[in-house]
């Protein structure tokens, strides 16, 4: 008896809620409440599309500098690199239309570039360690050099290639030629069939690095993949008149992505007189590869673009 007194009490507490609910709603108190969430309604949409304004006028600046930068990016890098030769080593995840930007900017600035090296995603994988290392050291065999402690041979290979000096001599062209079979045969480079012409100077055009499928752990394999090519690299600027790594930092999709550029950034033992640009996608970011350069010819280094981790927009021109 007491529960079913129980529940008609509740019901009728209920219903007299509901009721005077009601009588408020359609009384004194709904002017107030409605004049009120009108008020807020329409506060949000000016927010919105004072929001969508500012963001069309943030995307139209951004065109408006870009189609600027395209305009007179050839005045800015004209003859600043003339007489000098660029080799091109585009890594796994680049993006071809940077990569041939870079070099039609590279062309403007009265430098000669190389048909492009790519190389291929074993040359940092895990599981190649056996084969490259092996690979690596026969290249070296044919060019009559010595693996160095602490350096992947195929890394110091492939800078005697294209630089064609190693320990401060001359590296004979027959033997350059051998040890480019090398690793053409092991599948470790493509791009030109017959051996690149010699360069003083590089571009490494890098992308965020992600791991393999099945790796256990991706980020800490991307990360470990990504500091491989950052080696690279400094040994490239290390063997040469001087490099530069210029890949996006905008284009890190997930934690299991790591930007190359970042990481030479991050890790300055590895990257020590290397230079970076995080925008190598934009006109601003191509005219600071060839500023780089200039800045490497002349014995410095920087970091350059629009990243947080950036030392400058641009090199002291």
């Amino acid at each position: 008896m007491i529960d079913f007194r129980y529940h008609l009490v509740s019901l009728a507490a209920v219903l007299i809620a509901l009721s005077v609910g009601i009588v408020l709603g359609a009384g004194p108190l709904n002017d107030g409440i409605g004049q009120t969430l009108n008020s807020e309604v329409t506060e949000l949409r000016q927010e919105k599309d004072d929001l969508r304004a500012e963001l069309g006028d943030a995307e139209r600046g951004a065109e408006g500098r870009d189609d600027f930068d395209q305009a007179t990016l050839a005045q800015v890098v004209d003859g600043r690199l003339s007489g000098r030769s660029v080799a091109l080593v585009v890594l796994p995840q680049a993006e071809d239309d940077v990569a041939t930007d870079i070099a039609e900017t590279l062309e403007q600035s009265g430098a000669t570039v190389t048909e492009p090296v790519e190389l291929d995603p074993s040359w940092v994988s895990a599981d190649a360690a056996s084969s490259r290392a092996e690979s690596g050291g026969s290249a070296l065999q044919e060019m009559g050099l010595d693996a160095r402690e602490g350096t992947p041979a195929v890394d110091d290979a492939l800078t005697a290639i294209l630089s064609g000096r190693a320990d401060g001599s001359e590296v004979d062209e027959d033997a350059r030629s051998r040890a480019w079979s090398r690793l053409t045969d092991a599948d470790l480079v493509g791009g030109p069939s017959d051996l690149p012409s010699t360069s003083e100077l590089v571009v490494v055009v890098g992308a965020p690095v992600s791991a393999e499928s099945a790796a256990e752990d991706p980020a800490a394999e991307a990360s470990t993949a990504a500091e491989s090519w950052v080696r690279l690299s400094r040994t490239l600027d290390e063997g040469t008149s001087g490099a530069v790594l210029a890949g996006s930092q905008r284009d890190v999709d997930s934690e299991e992505e790591v930007s190359v550029v970042t990481t030479a950034r991050d890790s300055t033992l590895i990257s020590r007189g290397l230079s970076t640009v995080d925008v190598p996608e934009i006109p601003m970011g191509r005219a600071d590869v060839v500023l780089a350069l200039q800045e490497q010819l002349e014995g410095e280094s920087g970091h350059y673009g629009l990243g947080a981790d950036a030392t400058a927009s641009v090199p002291d021109l």
